[in-house]
């Protein structure tokens, strides 16, 4: 089974638990967030660290790890890996207001991106000549969701292998009836998709190597939503 969880990205947090929340997160990530200008920037990467650090936590059954955070290795082209738990794989993604994390027995990637405008030329550049076909077909919204529908899976499919953007997001097509990828103009699928719309205004989908019979979408409860806990001037949502 997959599981994904996704939560906001907190908007802004008081000194201590910003620290509370920063001692949680793997060291690597905690490095880049210090070195961090932008405030949005730092927000958006610690919620990340976090909502991985609730998920295992959650996955492994503790409330909370007795010894500080998750150690994190990286592998080939810098995809990262749980060095305690190699049977646990992940895969983060942030956009607009949201993170979401990936966690599966088996090398699983993940994508959310906020549904805005395209810039024209976008999908020419980088999508197959069926994507772009596709897309000829659709005008207006029906278009715009289509692109975002063809990026998702894409992003979250070379966030599995680990190659990136890198690898050409016109280097395999998508097979709509059968939600899988097809990678290299084989004729098996390299691997299968799961796309999901609950979150008006975002896109997102979760990509594995094997059949996902079970992807369980769950919202994590990270920090405090002020209008649903009574707290008057808490930030953190």
């Amino acid at each position: 089974m997959v599981t994904v969880y996704y939560t906001k990205v907190f908007t802004s947090l008081q000194e201590r638990e910003f620290l509370s929340y920063l001692d949680k997160i793997e060291e690597e990530r905690r490095k880049k967030i210090l070195l961090m200008k932008k405030e949005e920037s730092r927000l958006q990467s610690l919620t990340a660290g976090s909502l991985l650090y609730f998920a295992l936590c959650e996955r492994l059954g503790h409330v909370e790890k007795k010894d500080g955070s998750f150690s994190i290795g990286y592998g080939r082209n810098g995809k990262p890996y749980l060095k305690e738990y190699p049977d646990i794989h992940f895969n983060l993604s942030h956009s607009g207001r949201y993170v979401c994390c990936a966690l599966s027995h088996t090398p699983v990637g993940v994508d959310i991106q906020k549904i805005t405008d395209v810039k024209r030329g976008i999908a020419e550049r980088f999508f197959t000549g069926k994507d772009n076909q596709r897309l000829e077909a659709c005008d207006g919204e029906e278009r715009k969701a289509l692109f975002f529908r063809m990026w998702r899976i894409k992003e979250s499919f070379i966030k599995l292998t680990g190659e990136g953007i890198a690898g050409g997001l016109d280097s395999f097509e998508i097979d709509w009836k059968r939600s899988v990828v097809s990678d290299g103009g084989k004729t098996e699928p390299s691997a299968y998709f799961s796309e999901w719309n609950e979150l008006a205004g975002y896109s997102a989908c979760v990509c594995s190597r094997e059949p996902l019979e079970k992807v369980v979408w769950k919202k994590a409860a990270l920090g405090c939503d002020k209008q649903s806990a009574g707290v008057d001037g808490c930030d953190c949502v």
